[in-house]
C-alpha cells in the first residue's frame, strides 16, 4: 500500500504542472480531492448558425405586403369555413333536441299493439252499431 502511496506522489510531483493544465480532473482524482469549481467544464449547447434564409426575407417590400395580404385571405376564408361548420353541426345538434323533445310529447299516445287483432272492432249486428242513429234527419 505505502508503495503504491509512493508511486503516485512521484508521478504527480513530476507531471504536476502538465496535469493541472491539460487534465486537471485526473490529477485531482489521483490526490482523492473534489474537482475545484474553476476547472469543471460548463456544458453549453453550441448550435450551428441557421443557414436557411426564409423565402420571405428575399421578397421586396410590395411582394411582401401582397404576400401578406394573400395569407390573411386564405387565413379567413379557413375561419369563414370552420365556422359554416360550426353553425351546420349546431343546427344539426338543434334539429335532433327538436326532434328528440317532440318524441318525448307526443309518446304518451303511441302504445305497442298486437297487429293480428283488430283495436276497434265493432260488429254490424251489434247493438253499438244500430244505436249510432243521426239526431237529425237527412232531405
Amino acid at each position: 500500500m505505502r508503495l503504491l502511496k509512493n508511486e503516485t506522489l512521484s508521478f504527480l510531483k513530476e507531471n504536476k504542472e502538465y496535469l493541472l493544465n491539460n487534465k486537471p480532473e485526473i490529477y485531482y482524482s489521483m490526490m482523492n480531492r473534489k474537482l475545484p469549481k474553476k476547472y469543471i467544464k460548463k456544458n453549453t449547447l453550441v448550435t450551428p448558425v441557421n443557414s436557411y434564409v426564409p423565402p420571405q426575407s428575399k421578397l421586396s417590400p410590395e411582394e411582401l405586403d401582397k404576400q401578406l395580404e394573400q395569407e390573411a385571405m386564405v387565413r379567413k376564408q379557413k375561419e369563414k369555413a370552420l365556422k359554416e361548420q360550426k353553425l351546420k353541426e349546431q343546427r344539426e345538434k338543434e334539429r335532433s333536441e327538436r326532434n328528440r323533445a317532440a318524441y318525448n310529447r307526443e309518446r304518451k299516445y303511441v302504445f305497442w299493439s298486437n297487429s293480428y287483432e283488430q283495436g276497434n272492432y265493432v260488429s254490424i249486428h251489434s247493438e253499438k252499431f244500430n244505436s249510432k242513429d243521426k239526431k237529425y234527419q237527412l232531405y
